[in-house]
């Protein structure tokens, strides 16, 4: 799955409507009926704020005021077709006076969508399994030569009496390190969520 780290906005222009696009990584269904309330003070003279996101297994969208299904579920699709997860995409529309139709409404608002995701830094989510292990100087070398080889990635490096460091594996990795290093002690963390670019 992707998502994005950082809030992107663009504006697009339609017949004297104004079309403004935000995308906000969210983390919680809290955080983002506070973004609805933050985007609803920021521009409080705009007649719609229709929005989709996806939060895990949460997805939600609406189109607050448009004809149905013109603007909540294709922003909702362009999410899904992207493979976001833990983002909110909001279109807040100024109306300028003149009726777009529901088929020009539908792809303005789906303009919109598409132009702030490419605008956007998408990153991968990784969801990684981490062991913390305590080991010689000796297997810590040779647990970087073998990093090459499994991918295992390292955090929080100690160098003491033994090294201690949590290693994060794509996989369940926990007996086959056991099996390469049988002098080190290692505790399985659980998993951790990695956004990689």
């Amino acid at each position: 799955m992707n998502t994005i780290l950082e809030r992107n906005e663009i504006t697009l222009v339609r017949d004297r409507s104004s079309f403004i696009g935000v995308l906000i990584h969210v983390t919680s269904l809290e955080s983002i009926k506070q973004y609805l309330d933050d985007i609803r003070k920021q521009y409080p003279k705009a007649k719609h704020y229709c929005y989709a996101y996806i939060l895990g297994d949460k997805k939600k969208c609406s189109d607050d005021g448009e004809p149905a299904k013109t603007a909540g579920r294709p922003l909702l699709e362009l999410l899904e077709k992207k493979e976001m997860d833990e983002t909110l995409l909001i279109v807040v529309r100024y109306f300028g006076g003149v009726l777009l139709g529901a088929s020009r409404l539908m792809s303005t608002y789906l303009e919109t969508g598409v132009n702030v995701l490419a605008n956007a830094d998408v990153v991968t989510i990784e969801n990684k399994y981490i062991y913390h292990m305590s080991l010689s100087y000796r297997d810590f070398e040779e647990l970087k030569h073998l990093s090459r080889k499994l991918q295992f990635s390292f955090e929080n490096v100690m160098y003491e009496d033994r090294i201690n460091v949590d290693v994060l594996a794509e996989e369940n990795s926990g007996e086959e390190l056991a099996n390469y290093f049988p002098n080190a002690s290692i505790e399985v963390m659980g998993t951790k969520k990695v956004y990689r670019r």
